[in-house]
This record gives structure tokens, sequence and C-alpha cells, in this order.
């Protein structure tokens, strides 16, 4: 049984088994403070105005990163692109995190760690460049599978929390990230070889200034606008991003300040969370790829709406519908987010995978960074208006879902084992 189930991890070759043996050497530094970090910022002064900002700020420079991402990836290659940009994107910020004291502190860490759009878009290439396509839903399901294990050090954090002082916690914890994350890039590297495309573009490339390279983005932006598939892909990339400011940075808030849930606690959910989608990911993504993708992601909205109602209506001091809400989730991340990653892989022209997905991430954090300050200010008001707001846009998902079905007739979307 558990030779079957882990027989495709082990079948991984090349920079697919690289990315996906040392991505918890980035995901577990990430959950032991992510799940805390809003609260790390409220707790040194700032206020959920101060996080819209930050959040604004934030994606605005990930947009400018994001012009550079692709170019950079062909100039220079995958394998050089990645370690650099990554290193200033994660090791750099979380030293900053170390040590802040008040929002300039945050302002600083949160433009360095902006520049991630620059080395993620190496690496997913890295990641997939050179793998069968009949392959490309596992490694995605493996990379999540990567992180949810990662996901089950959290209560480490949640026992230091409540034994020691908080800020004190957060900034060992900051520093323990920055050496994991600039090991795991140098270890990752080390191993890697470019990719095949990534070659051919260093070659097309090694004789054309940055900046005419940057001009030469007009024939992608059409290319994107023009192609009605990669469009839908991206407005639902745009409205995902948008969902993702207000589960990622509020739901602390929501759940500590307002339904009287204790601190140290948020770890625990992480852990919740970690051990349905593992469940998933293990033993139930196999069934589920001899179905539409079209389909299993459209079951998964359903889950996210319904837990999101569950989240809004809860009492304060209830600690039973948080649990619930975190089943149904997690339940729904693990239907939808691998589902999307492999749509998103599929409506992109191979020949010019980077520049495309590097334009694309440009366009969904310009769409989306007007919503960080605008999150922001709604959460002062009532901290439960954003999630309803994220209710509308999982609908509006669906949508773009079954139109992408009916245009591709959902014979071909069979995500393969």
């Amino acid at each position: 049984m558990l030779k079957r189930m882990f027989a495709p991890l082990l079948a991984l070759k090349g920079n697919p088994r690289y990315a996906v043996f040392t991505e918890p050497l980035w995901g577990i530094p990430w959950n032991l403070y992510a799940p805390f970090f809003t609260l790390f910022m409220f707790s040194l002064g700032l206020g959920d105005a101060d996080i819209g900002v930050l959040l604004t700020v934030g994606l605005v420079i990930q947009m400018i990163a994001g012009i550079f991402g692709g170019v950079l990836a062909d100039k220079f290659g995958r394998r050089k692109t990645n370690i650099i940009w990554d290193n200033l994107a994660w090791t750099v910020p979380c030293l900053v995190w170390a040590f802040a004291q008040d929002f300039r502190w945050f302002l600083v860490a949160a433009a360095f760690n902006a520049l991630w759009p620059i080395g993620a878009n190496a690496w997913e290439c890295l990641l997939v460049e050179d793998a069968e396509p009949k392959n490309i839903t596992q490694i995605y399901n493996w990379i999540y599978v990567g992180g949810v294990l990662a996901a089950f050090m959290a209560p480490i954090s949640a026992l230091l929390i409540r034994d020691f002082d908080f800020i004190m916690v957060m900034r060992v914890l900051f520093i323990f990230s920055a050496v994991l994350m600039a090991s795991k890039f140098a270890i990752h590297i080390y191993f890697a070889t470019e990719t095949g495309q990534g070659v051919i573009r260093m070659k097309e490339t090694a004789s054309t200034p940055i900046w005419e390279l940057i001009v030469q983005y007009k024939s992608v932006l059409w290319q994107i606008f023009s192609t009605p598939a990669t469009l839908r892909v991206l407005l639902l990339m745009i409205f995902l991003q948008i969902q993702h400011l207000v589960a990622g940075s509020f739901f602390p808030l929501l759940v500590t300040q307002d339904l009287g849930l204790p601190v140290y606690r948020l770890a625990w959910f992480t852990v919740l969370r970690g051990g349905v989608m593992l469940i998933f990911f293990l033993l139930l993504q196999r069934v589920l790829n001899r179905f539409s993708i079209y389909w299993v992601m459209i079951v998964g909205l359903v889950l996210y709406i319904g837990a999101y109602i569950l989240l809004i209506f809860t009492p304060v001091g209830f600690l039973l519908p948080l649990l619930v809400f975190t089943v149904v989730d997690a339940s729904a991340a693990a239907l939808f987010m691998p589902r999307r990653d492999t749509l998103v892989f599929n409506n992109v022209d191979p020949a010019e995978r980077s520049r495309i997905r590097s334009m694309m991430t440009v366009i969904v954090l310009g769409a989306a960074s007007p919503f960080g300050i605008i999150i922001g200010r709604i959460s002062e008001y009532n901290r439960q208006i954003p999630f309803i707001v994220a209710i509308g846009l999982f609908v509006v998902i669906g949508i773009i879902v079954l139109i992408e079905r009916w245009k591709n007739n959902a014979s071909d979307g069979s995500a393969t084992a």
C-alpha cells in the first residue's frame, strides 16, 4: 500500500525530483511563522489599515518584479535567477522581520519579500519544463504534499508562544527560517540543471539587452489577451489573488480578536488543515484524477463557499464551527489548487511559458493591488465583510471554470496520475 502510494514520488527524476524533495526546507519555516505573522505585526502596533497598506505596497512591487521575472529567467537561466532572487525575496526579509520594531521595518521587508515573483517564475520552470505532460498534476500534487507535511511543525511554534514571550519567539523563528530557506535554495540549485527550454532562451537572448526584452513583452501581452483560454485563466488567477488577501491576512485577526481564539491555538488549525489535505493528496488524489478536473474544481469551490458561510456565522467563543471550517476549507483547497495549477500550465504556450507566466503574474498583481488597502479599511470596520466578498469571488471563479469546461467539452480535462 505504502509502496504504491509513494511510487510516483520515488519515480520523479531530475529537476522535479530535487524541487519536490527540498521544498520542506522552505515549507517548514514558513509554517512555523506564517500562522502568527499578522498578529506579530499587530503586536508591534500595526492596525488593520497598516497591514492593508503593506499588502498593497507588496503587490505593486510584486507587479514590477513580475515584469522582470521572465526576462531574467530567459537571459540568465532558470538556475541562476532562482538562487539569487529567492534569497533576496525570502532569506533577507526573514532577517529584517527578526529585528523589526515598527511599520518602517515591515515596509522594507515587504519590499524585499515582494521580489518573490522573479525567483518563483524561475523555480516553476525548473519544476515542470523538462517533465512529461502526463506527470504535471502529480508533480504539483507532491509539492502540496511537501507543504502539508511541513505544516505539522506548526505546534512547535504554538508551544513556544504559549510558554514564552510572543514577540521574542517570533524573532527566533524568523532567524531560523532565514537559515533553512537559504539552505534550501543552495541545495536545490546545486543538484538542479538548466532546463532544455532555458538553454534555448539563453541562446536566443544572449545578445539582446534586458530593456529590449521587456519591450518585446508587447507580443506576449497580445498573445495573452488574444487567446481566450489564457485570458480565462488570467481572470481566474486575479480573483484567486484577491481572495488570498482575505484568507491569508485577515483570518488570524478575525478568529483571535473577534471570535476569542487564543493566539497559540492558531497553529493547531494549521495542523488540522494539513492533516485533511494530506489524506486527500496521499489517499484520494489518484481516485480524483480519474474525473474531469473541471468538476473536481467546482466541488472544491462549493466547499469553499460553505466553509466561508460557516465562518461568517460562527458565534464568539465557539471552537467547533472553526474546526469544521478548517476541515471543509482544507478539503476545498486539496480539490481545487492542484487542478488550478494544471489548468494554468495547460493554457500557456510552451515556447513562451516563462514570459507569459511572468506577464500574467504582473497583470494579476496589478489588478489585485488596490484591494490590499480596500480590504484593510473594510476589516477595520467589520472583519466579516472581507469574507463575504470572498464568497462572491468564488461564485465568479466557478462561472469561469464552467465556461472553460464548456469550451473544452471536458473530454480532454481529466488529470492523469
